[in-house]
């Protein structure tokens, strides 16, 4: 018997490491002398690899988590910050310590409180006191004292003051009689918005209830790009509906759902940017929104509900190949329509991690996911599996279909 047909294994009565032979159908504990069955111990042994990759993949997400949320309180603590009008001030660099010298008497040599400068060496020292001992021996010169002579202070000239003028008597003038004040119109108030900036009595941009956006009232044709402020955390049904000036919308993780309908009929609509967060497309959000020819699904989206992005799509570009979508024989109310006849309405590719697939092929099967499985392919990322161990080279999962 060849070592190459051996197995290493464990025991599941006594626990004890034994080598099996790989191709048996049971083996014999050479402890305990338990019979084992070999194809169970395998799928046994499977089954608990799988539970430590999901058990590894759950940590993995469950840090992401925690990253997450870490994020939200910081940027939540921001906003209080922000909505409190204080400002922001940002730590000071630590200052350098300054080395000063120490104070000394007269005649002494000035000495820094460091320990490496020149002045505390010992040679430096004797040489210091030599001079101060030959400074002592020199005979002092005396000299007179100086004697100051007291000036008397000479009177002061007496100052001559030339006599006042007689003041010219001057003439009232007439008071002239006060014209009728014209009669002032009532000065209108002026808002100010949640974000600081003056604007005449006006609906909001935004109205809010709490943290959900309720309507975006903006009509100006020069705001074209919106970016959902840091205090909306639901975009409510309808909130942007019939807007005909927006071209550009730009969602923050903080956005976690989006209702039904909000982007509804948005005609100039070109650009959307979803949250990370967001976990369902609702009913209608895209619709009508014709200038709208590409999306990105982010990874956590697990459907995209009926009759969602019926709009000017040609491309769906998916994070996640198992987000799911409402797909009908006849195509009527499902998520999104499909370019079937070739000629340029509807969509014709989803692409995947850059690889390009034709919307005709996938759309019948109501995910990526089960298409991969239809083909034979990995169900989490399309790739082949191997022919020698069975697992994908990518995902490093055995084939579970």
């Amino acid at each position: 018997m060849n070592i190459r047909d051996l197995i290493d294994m464990e025991c599941p009565s006594c626990k004890t490491g034994i080598y099996a032979d790989k191709n048996a159908d049971h083996w014999y504990c050479g402890l305990c002398g338990k019979r084992i069955d070999l194809k169970a111990a395998a799928e046994l042994q499977e089954k608990e690899n799988k539970l430590k990759a999901k058990e590894a993949e759950l940590k993995i997400r469950e840090n992401a988590l925690k990253k997450k949320e870490a994020e939200l309180k910081e940027k939540e603590s921001l906003l209080k910050v922000l909505e409190s009008g204080q400002e922001i001030v940002k730590p000071s660099a630590p200052s350098k310590p300054t080395f000063k010298a120490a104070p000394m008497a007269e005649g002494e040599v000035p000495k820094l409180n460091r320990p490496d400068t020149v002045l505390n060496n010992p040679e430096m020292k004797f040489t210091n006191l030599a001079s101060d001992v030959n400074k002592k021996t020199e005979p002092e010169k005396k000299t007179a004292p100086v004697i100051k002579s007291e000036k008397k202070p000479e009177p002061a000239e007496p100052v001559k003051i030339a006599p006042a003028k007689p003041a010219e008597e001057k003439k009232p003038e007439p008071v002239p009689t006060p014209a009728p004040a014209p009669k002032s119109e009532p000065v209108k108030e002026k808002t100010v918005s949640e974000f600081g900036e003056d604007k005449k009595e006006s609906k909001k941009e935004f109205e809010m209830n709490e943290h959900t956006l309720v309507k975006y009232n903006s009509t100006n044709a020069n705001v074209s790009k919106v970016h959902i402020p840091l205090n909306v955390w639901r975009i409510g049904s309808s909130a942007f509906k019939d807007n005909k000036n927006i071209t550009s919308v730009v969602c923050g993780d903080h956005v976690k759902e989006i209702g039904d309908s909000a982007f509804m009929d948005c005609t100039e609509l070109t650009e959307v940017k979803l949250s990370d967060e967001l976990k369902k497309i609702n009913y209608k959000t895209f619709n009508g929104c014709m200038k709208l020819k590409s999306i990105t699904i982010p990874a956590r989206v697990e459907e995209i509900m009926c009759d969602s992005m019926v709009c000017g799509l040609e491309e769906i570009i998916l994070e996640n190949p198992r987000t799911t979508w409402e797909q009908t024989s006849d195509f009527a109310d499902a998520s999104f329509s499909i370019d079937k006849n070739g000629n340029g309405k509807g969509v014709s590719r989803i692409i995947f991690k850059g690889t390009e697939y034709k919307a005709v092929d996938v759309f019948k099967h109501g995910s990526l996911s089960n298409y991969f499985k239809s083909s034979g392919l990995c169900q989490y990322c399309g790739n082949k599996f191997s022919l020698f161990n069975g697992k994908c080279p990518v995902c490093k999962i055995k084939k579970d279909y």
